[in-house]
């Protein structure tokens, strides 16, 4: 059974895991970075994060305030 990979359209926000997020940020598979390049923020982190266990979860909203935040401290020059 194939699964389609379907951004969260509900409002709700939530945890949700590497793959999920990569799949709601960056919504065109062709744009999307690779499961690599997210653990790897995530072990640098540069990323906010939820660590349960050893699973690492996501808060969506979360990182989305964050790439804003780090777009315009790049534009500011700081």
């Amino acid at each position: 059974m194939m699964q389609t990979e379907q951004p969260n359209t509900d409002g709700q926000g939530g945890l949700v895991d590497a793959p999920r997020l990569l799949v709601e940020l960056f919504p065109n598979p062709e744009c999307r970075p690779s499961l690599r390049w997210l653990r790897t923020q995530v072990a640098e982190r540069t990323l906010p994060f939820v660590r349960i266990g050893r699973l690492c979860f996501f808060d969506t909203q979360m990182v989305k305030s964050h790439f804003a935040a780090r777009a315009m401290s790049k534009v500011k020059g700081q």
